[in-house]
Order: structure tokens, then sequence, then C-alpha cells
């Protein structure tokens, strides 16, 4: 959600902190600030200079802050609403912070420090901390933000700056992403790898628990008695400039990127090395999977693959609920955890249970060096390329792929067969690519002024139901419901009327007459109808008909889904509102 960055260089510090943050705004923000280390003349010393503002962080172009070391963060608001008080950098004293995360304890220690002669002038948990951090600083810059940070219960990833320490950074890291690297003349701790791309050269993940120390022009990776760990940094990908969207949005480019992203996906499984899970996949009763959102769907396409083709029972939950309801996961077990960023909070805290209980964790991720891919036993990687805008369209096709072909080589570990349609994957970027020519726009127009909708499936398509639903939700800012067809008449088709539309997904052959059938109900009751299905004599069962290209049945989820994200993106668009940057949503959800 939030994203950090830190910088120590002699030259361009506050431009290189704005270039980090501009490759942080697709997780979401809603305000932006910096802070650099000053010198203080004739007075001598050091100050801070501090720009925060709410909105973009174009907002503090237009502005060169001076010094060699600053820290810098996007903001999503959780304690306190967006505004330029509640922006990220928070002061106190002689310390400067940014911070990723939530305090859970935050009430109790404001009530601490206001009696202690505090005075807050934020909402935010975060000033909490700056202010801990001040009252624990007896001359040692990195025992002051250890001694606060062992106060916090939470999440956190903070960068501090004092002004008894020209050239210095500390970071500490706990259930929160942070990384450490180095580029030519610059040292920087940051979120995320991504957005040091073209930055840095090097980068090292600090671990939980860890902390970061930028000093004397060097990084140091410490343990919580400030001794040194010895990590290997890894050379960043070549990666010059974030991706340009051209003259439409990102979302829009990424669903344009969907066959490529296939090809790129389907390429690296096939160079994957399965051996290493065979044993754990071979004597597995059961698989468990756990994700948020989007991600979620791909998780339920994985259960009704692995099901129908290696009859073994999947459990699907939530990450966010999996945790507390004692699940009855432990030794012997297989969880397959799936996060497009791998820094999901509720994932991350899921598999990490998982594990503890001795399970065998699975991770479907787009990030290769990611939390989730560092926790997992074995990693099956994405190679969906970045995705910039918040609402997930490529990366939930190639997580789909992903599921498939690991239930695929779950069942060749059991039975030392594959499924009839695994050589059919081929077709899939094809078959994508002329999804993509399924023309939605009438329908975006037609629909654009709902109140609500209906997405409706059976079988395999309920999937493609609550993913276009949650799509409209994300961007268009219209209540949507995805949910199985048979259930309509079990109390929703209440709200079905006059000029209501409802749209059906229906790729199995086998349910079509049920589909047809509930679409009739809707149309007796004077709603609108879509369906989008390969099987064309269908088409009079509904008012609208949108023909998908055909594919072995079990695939085409990853076509079906398409026509709806790009009905979601034309509805956003024709109701003004910017499919990259939904309202209220961030796009790695770092904290729970």
């Amino acid at each position: 959600m939030c994203g950090i960055a830190g910088c120590f260089s002699e030259k361009g510090c506050y431009e290189k902190l704005l270039r980090t943050l501009r490759r942080l705004e697709y997780r979401g923000y809603d305000s932006a600030g910096i802070a650099l280390l000053r010198k203080n003349r004739p007075r001598g010393g050091y100050g801070f200079s501090v720009r925060k503002k709410r909105g973009y962080v174009s907002a503090l172009d237009g502005t060169r802050l001076s010094g060699s070391t600053g820290i810098g963060h996007t903001r999503w608001a959780t304690h306190g609403a967006p505004s330029d008080v509640n922006a990220h950098p928070h002061v106190a004293g002689k310390f400067a912070l940014v911070h990723n995360g939530i305090v859970e304890n935050y009430a109790a220690l404001r009530e601490e420090l206001t009696a202690a002669g505090e005075t807050f002038v934020s909402e935010t948990d975060s000033e909490v901390i700056v202010r801990l951090v001040s009252r624990c600083y007896k001359g040692d810059f990195f025992a002051a933000v250890r001694d606060a940070c062992a106060r916090l219960e939470g999440s956190y990833a903070v960068a501090v700056l004092c002004t008894d320490f020209p050239g210095e950074i500390v970071c500490a890291r706990k259930k929160s992403p942070l990384v450490a690297a180095a580029g030519k003349n610059a040292l920087y701790v940051c979120s995320d790898v991504p957005a040091l791309a073209g930055e840095a050269e090097f980068f090292c993940p600090a671990g939980d628990g860890e902390f970061i120390r930028i000093a004397g022009g060097k990084i140091f990776l410490c343990d919580g008695d400030g001794k040194e760990i010895e990590r290997p940094f890894v050379r960043l990908a070549a990666q010059s400039a974030l991706p340009e969207k051209g003259e439409g949005s990102f979302m829009e480019k990424e669903i344009a990127e969907i066959p490529q992203a296939l090809a790129d996906t389907l390429k690296s499984l096939r160079r994957t090395d399965f051996a290493p899970c065979a044993r754990p996949l071979r004597g597995a009763k059961r698989l468990f999977a756990v994700a948020c959102g989007t991600a979620y769907h791909a998780a339920l396409a994985l259960r009704d693959m692995v099901e129908e083709e290696v009859k073994i029972p999947v459990l699907c939950h939530t990450a966010s609920e999996f945790r507390y309801r004692g699940p009855l996961i432990g030794e012997g077990d297989v969880l397959v955890a799936i996060s497009q960023s791998g820094e999901t909070a509720d994932t991350l805290e899921a598999a990490r249970g998982a594990k503890e209980r001795g399970a065998y964790v699975v991770a479907v991720t787009n990030a290769a060096h990611s939390s989730l891919a560092a926790l997992a036993d074995f990693s099956l990687l994405l190679h969906a390329g970045p995705e910039i805008a918040v609402a997930a369209t490529k990366s939930y096709v190639c997580q789909l792929l992903c599921a498939w072909y690991l239930a695929a080589q779950t069942l060749f570990f059991k039975q030392t067969r594959l499924p009839a349609w695994f050589g059919e994957l081929d077709r899939l970027p094809e078959a994508a690519r002329a999804a993509l020519g399924c023309d939605v726009s009438a329908l975006a127009e037609q629909f654009s002024g709902a109140r609500g909708m209906y997405f409706l499936g059976r079988g395999q398509d309920v999937v493609t139901a609550m993913e276009g639903a949650l799509k409209v939700k994300e961007i268009a800012y219209i209540f949507a419901e995805g949910y199985a067809a048979g259930e309509l008449k079990h109390g929703t088709l209440a709200l079905v009327e006059e000029g209501f539309p409802v749209a059906a997904a229906c790729t199995v052959r086998a349910l079509a007459p049920k589909t047809c059938n509930a679409l009739a109900e809707v149309k007796a009751r004077g709603g609108v109808t879509v369906l989008l299905s390969q099987y064309r004599d269908l088409a009079a069962a509904a008012d609208v008909f949108v023909a998908l290209p055909p594919l072995p049945e079990p695939l085409m989820p990853a076509v079906a889904v398409i026509p709806l994200q790009k009905f979601a993106c034309d509805m956003c668009r024709r109701r003004g509102y910017d499919p990259d940057k939904p309202r209220n949503l961030a796009k790695s959800v770092t904290v729970e």
C-alpha cells in the first residue's frame, strides 16, 4: 500500500527520491512527501527540509530540497484522512520518519506519550513512532529506533533520519517489505525492488525483525543488537524506465499485454523444475489455497481444476480469514498462496502460519524477490511483467495458467499422466488475442448508468462471474455481484426489475441449459441479459451475445474474463473515472 524510500547521494538526492516515489505510485496512495537533512547556516548543525502534500507525487515537482540524505513516502490513509498534515514524513525533535504498516497499539502509546508531554499534530499512528523514537534517544541513533520499535505491535517498515547523524538512515522492518540497494554514487532503501529500476544496480532484502543502516557511505544489515548480518547483494535486472502507458491507461495497456504475458509465463513454467515439490504433492491427500481479492478467484480456479482432474479436495480460504479459523492444516498438507506482489500481508501471515504447522508452502507470485517467495518452500513465478494499474488484469490470467499447470503437475506426480488439455496450453496466447477483439463498448455505454449488475455462471464460470463483478466494483463504482446462476431464485432475483443488467458466462456445454434458464428468468422480469460463450448456437438465449474464441472447456476462464475486464475499463472511462487509480484501493496491500 504505502511506499517508502530513502537515499544517500552527494548529488541529486531529492531528484532520486522523487523518481523512486514515482515508481511506487502503482501501489496506490493519497499523499506524498520528502524530507532531507540540511545544513543550518550560519548557526551550524543540521535540520530538516520537508515537502509533503495531499495528492500525487507530481505535487512535489517544482521544488528542490538540498541535502545528501533523505527519506520519502507515498501514503495510503489508514489512521487519519488524506491531508497535508497527515502526510509523511513526520518530524519530532531531532528525528524525521516515514512508515508503512499499522501500529495496532498506537492508541495506548499515544495516550502514554500525551501524558508525558508530547503534543501531536496529526491523526496518524505513524507520528506515535517518531515521537517514541525521540523519547528513546540518548545519543545512540540506532538504539533509539530499535528501542522504539520494540514497543510497537502490528506491522512496520520505517526509515528514520536524525539531525545528529548527517549521512545516516536507520530503518527497521517487521511484516512489511524493505530492501537495501546500491547504485552509482547513491545508496537506497525502498519498499519495492521494481521501484529501484534505473536507479540501483544491486539490492538485498531485509528479513523480518532486521534493520538497515546507511552510514559512512556504506550499507549495513543488522540484527536487533546492531550486529552486522552477512548477506550477498543481488544484481538488479536492467530496466531504465517505467513502462509507458501510451495514449490510454495502464489498465488498457496491461489488458492488451495478456497474450504476451501468457506466452512468457508458459515458457517459464516449462523451464521450471518441479522435482522439489514432487514428494509433497504426491503425498498430499488435500490441498489448501489462500489469497485475497482477484488472486482468491485464481485460488478458486485451482480448486476447480484439481478437484476435477486429481480428485482430491482443495480447501480455499480468503487469507484474512484463514488465520483466525484455526485451520486444520499440518504436516503432509500443501498450501498454495497466491499474491501478485508477494507482499499481501494477510496472505503472508496465512502462509507463515501454515508453515509453522508443518505444511509445505507453494507460492504463486509475480515478484521473484518478494517476501512470499522467500517464505515459500517452492515458487511458481508469473512472467506478467510490471502491472501498474491497481486492478489486476494480466496477472490474474497468468495466475490461472500457473494454477492449472500446478494442477497438471499434481496429477502427474500422483498418476503419472497429464490432463487431456495440457497439450492445448500453447493455444492460450492466440485465444487471448482473439478475445481482445470482443467489442463490448456498446454494452458499456448501455449500462454506464446502471445502479447495479449481476454476473452469473455455473461450474468454472462462477469464478469468471465473480472476477467480472469485482472489476466493475473496483473501477466503475457500480454495485455488482457475481455468483452461481442456480442461486438466482434463492433471494437475489428480487432485485431484478425493468432494465436491470445481468451478464452470464457459459463455457461448459453440459451446463448451458441451466445457465440459459436463469437468463430466461431474468428476461421474464424485464432484465437485460448478456451471454458470453464460445457456443454460438446459444446466442438466442440472451439479448446480447458475446462470442468467445474456442478452447478446450477447462481453459476457457482465461479468455472469458478478458471481455469483462474490457467492459469494466470502458464503463469506468464513460463514468469519468481513472481506471489506474480507483478510490480507496491500493495495488499492494501490505497491512491486514
